[in-house]
């Protein structure tokens, strides 16, 4: 990284603006850039993924946590207010812009100063020990390349685990797979107590010192930019569920009563094609709500708008084989 680049905190906990954010840093800006973000409860996954097979869509539901597609490629991770993401934009030469160890080794040594021994890992990530504290990705523009990765704090580990709880089996696709790993929060490595406002005022301090860096705030051009950004990409389903790969789907659903057996095609996030198979004796209004779900979202919200005449057994038996 150049000496004077520009250091931003974000001051809004939202993850679609500081995702946006990182997009207009990227795009619009000359500059070498360091940006620190905290992002409230939220799932994150990687731009190439398929993000029914990567979550627990229903764990998810109930406990109202949001599901945002980031614009690098990599696995899933869980976001809140125990994590500390940062994100590194440097210009460099074609071939030479992606390296993560160039891009995250000051982060390390900023940890090792903070009393944490961590270190890089095979999988573009950072552990300390055995366990990973840190995972990390990149996306290119033109000459710019863009390194970011969480530093998982003091992160509610157990509802990481629950969100990230997914029986990719049902699915068949290209999509790039998440590899989980055994975490650890920070705070667990320190002694003493610490809060993530130290310990971000901490990172950011001494990179600041480290690369000379200048504060910066969003300008107003910058924010308009986001907040049309936030709005046109990063808030839409179309981004979120519906820029997966194209895949099948296949789950076998037993109620009290009768087994239902379902398959998908579903490209753009549009189900093409649907078979459902079930003893239930309904059988014509079985084909009805194939024809009816044919070209549809495959989005539960849209799909129980669609089903709400029929009776309440049946259309709970064919929902839940369809997620």
């Amino acid at each position: 990284m150049d000496r004077n680049p520009l250091i931003i905190t974000s001051k809004r906990n939202n993850p679609a603006f500081n995702l946006a954010a990182e997009e207009v840093l990227l795009r619009n800006h000359k500059e070498d850039i360091i940006f620190f973000y905290i992002n409230s409860p939220s799932v994150i996954v990687g731009k190439h993924q398929n993000t029914l097979s990567e979550i627990n869509l229903d764990y998810l539901q109930k406990n109202k946590i949001p599901v945002y597609r980031r614009l690098s490629g990599g696995g899933t991770v869980y976001h809140d207010f125990g994590n500390v993401n940062y994100c590194i934009i440097e210009n460099g030469e074609p071939g030479h812009l992606v390296d993560f160890i160039r891009a995250t080794t000051p982060v390390i040594d900023a940890l090792k100063n903070f009393g944490v021994d961590a270190r890089h890992g095979k999988r573009n990530d950072l552990l300390a020990g055995y366990k990973k504290i840190s995972g990390n990705a990149c996306h290119i523009y033109k000459s710019r390349a863009m390194h970011h990765g969480t530093l998982l704090f003091n992160s509610d580990l157990n509802q990481l685990t629950q969100s990230l709880k997914a029986d990719a089996t049902k699915f068949q696709d290209k999509s790039v797979k998440s590899v989980r790993s055994e975490v650890v929060n920070i705070s667990d490595l320190l002694e003493g107590e610490h809060n993530i406002e130290d310990f971000l005022n901490h990172i950011s301090t001494f990179l600041q010192e480290k690369f000379l860096a200048k504060q910066y705030g969003f300008s107003n051009t910058d924010l308009e930019e986001i907040e049309n950004l936030m709005e046109s990409k990063y808030n839409t389903w179309i981004w979120n569920y519906g820029y997966s790969p194209a895949y099948e789907f296949t789950k076998r659903f037993k109620s009290a009563h009768y087994i239902y057996t379902s398959k998908l095609k579903v490209e753009k996030g549009l189900i093409t094609k649907i078979e459902i198979k079930s003893n239930h004796p309904e059988t014509e209004k079985i084909k009805e709500i194939e024809r009816l779900l044919k070209g549809i979202k495959h989005e539960k919200k849209e799909i129980e708008e669609k089903l709400q005449l029929f009776n309440e057994a049946l259309k709970e038996g064919i929902i839940a084989s369809l997620f």
